[in-house]
């Protein structure tokens, strides 16, 4: 029979060393705090401005005739309308940022987009012609 072959040197079994956790406490500072100047309110519902009456009110801002204000006017509606249903972000002084926060597609190619609109500061990119109302108080 065949002896297994021992040797002299002993087998020595290392002991795995995990350090403890430092542990340093923070130092106590007060959270940034939100300040909020004024708390969103609700809006009471106006009356709805619809196509014929919105195109009424562009062309009396302008010396442009109706039938001549009309196309230009539906195409410069159609551009941030495809922009916002290809979820484009739109920055349109002085109306302001507006961007998609939801959408929802109600079938048959309708889509219900939820919007979030982010007004200019007062006087911000006041490049238009004042409205009626603001050029008879002067």
């Amino acid at each position: 029979m065949a002896r297994k072959a021992t040797s002299t040197a002993k087998t020595v079994k290392l002991k795995t060393v995990v350090p403890d956790p430092v542990v340093t406490p923070l130092a106590k500072t007060a959270a940034p705090q939100t300040k909020i100047v004024n708390p969103a309110v609700s809006v009471p519902q106006g009356e709805m401005i619809k196509k014929p009456e919105f195109l009424d009110r562009a062309v009396e801002r302008t010396d442009v005739k109706k039938r001549e204000a009309k196309p230009a006017i539906e195409a410069a509606l159609a551009v941030p309308a495809v922009s916002l249903i290809n979820g484009e972000e739109l920055n349109l002084p002085p109306m302001g940022k507006l961007r998609v926060v939801k959408s929802k597609d109600v079938g048959e190619g309708a889509k219900v987009l939820t919007l979030k609109l982010r007004t200019m500061k007062d006087g911000a990119g006041q490049g238009a012609d004042p409205s009626p109302d603001e050029a008879d108080a002067d």
